[in-house]
């Protein structure tokens, strides 16, 4: 803006401030803020909730692994027990899917174990911490208000189990692959 045109609205501010919106104006303005204002508070307990059961459920996971730190010794996934089958029955064919899956993949995983035992152990290992955090939450299961939540967890860890086993025979096939073709190569070479 020019000096001008500032230093007249300076000197003229009063005659350009001397009117008053109506009260119609004003509650209009109010009208339109009241849903604002209800939506934010009926939000912001519902989140603050959600991320004290998030934050409740780290701690005891993440406290269940540090009073537990021995590995479980045996390697079979729990089949899908009464309390699943009580407390949610649509999901137990899925479980029940996956814990076959799991069993059957254990079995083919089982099958190194006297070849390269130190990597049967860290295989195992790393299922037993899965099977462990499964155990957690099924037995949080018949205690928590929120069971769907519990339940897709459950999943996702024996989705994740099912996961982790593919990829460590995926890794056991590579090993047999290389020493065949390391034999291969030297009984070319003879």
């Amino acid at each position: 803006m020019s000096n001008k045109l500032k230093k007249f609205i300076w000197d003229n501010r009063k005659e350009f401030d001397n009117e008053m919106p109506s009260h119609k104006v004003w509650e209009h303005i109010e009208a339109n803020l009241k849903p604002l204002q209800k939506k934010k508070s009926v939000l912001k307990p519902l989140y603050k909730w959600s991320m004290a059961a998030a934050a409740v459920l780290v701690v005891t996971v993440a406290s269940y692994f540090i009073m537990h730190k021995k590995p479980i010794q045996t390697t079979e996934v729990a089949a899908v027990d009464s309390v699943i089958i009580k407390l949610a029955p649509e999901y137990v064919p899925q479980m029940n899917q996956f814990v076959k899956m799991i069993d059957s993949k254990q079995q083919a995983l089982k099958a190194i174990a006297k070849e390269q035992p130190e990597l049967y152990k860290k295989f195992t290992s790393a299922i037993n911490q899965l099977d462990s955090s499964y155990s957690t939450l099924k037995n949080q299961l018949s205690a928590s208000p929120n069971r769907e939540m519990l339940l897709e967890a459950m999943i996702q860890n024996l989705q994740l189990q099912l996961s982790v086993l593919n990829q460590q025979l995926n890794i056991i096939n590579q090993i047999k692959k290389q020493k065949n073709d390391s034999h291969e190569k030297i009984e070319q070479n003879i």
